[in-house]
């Protein structure tokens, strides 16, 4: 019997979120023809330390280490079907799209996005579903 779900593994030490910062979860889940990556912080992918900074480059960090995830897993930023986003006040909102569009230009996938304190006083976050 096949599994139904499969742990991906990071691509890089610094997405290794259990490993890390001590998380009790996976970078990335493949079930039912889709692909969950676990909500993606600012981190370096290399080292997983904190990239604090502003809503545009907390979220190209974000979108670069998603493409890094998908990527290694055969899938792509172009595959994406739904996103969660979180941002640190609601005033962003706009700044966030801008970044948004320039990685999702066509297209774009399901959206919700949510306003509320995120760890570490990072100011987004974005969990994703992409197709595999």
């Amino acid at each position: 019997m096949t599994s139904l779900r499969e742990t991906i593994l990071p691509p890089s030490p610094g997405l290794d979120f259990a490993a890390v910062f001590g998380h009790h979860q996976s970078a990335a889940v493949r079930a039912g023809g889709l692909i969950f990556c676990s909500g993606m912080l600012a981190i370096d992918p290399a080292t997983g330390e904190r990239r604090h900074g502003t809503v545009t480059s907390e979220t190209r960090q974000i979108f670069e280490n998603l493409k890094l995830l998908l990527e290694s897993c055969g899938s792509s930023l172009d595959r994406i079907v739904q996103v969660h986003a979180l941002i640190y006040d609601r005033i962003e909102y706009d700044v966030l799209n801008r970044v948004y569009r320039q990685y999702v230009p066509n297209a774009p996938p399901a959206r919700t996005v949510w306003s509320c304190q995120i760890e570490a006083g990072l100011k987004v976050q974005l969990d994703v579903i992409a197709a595999a």
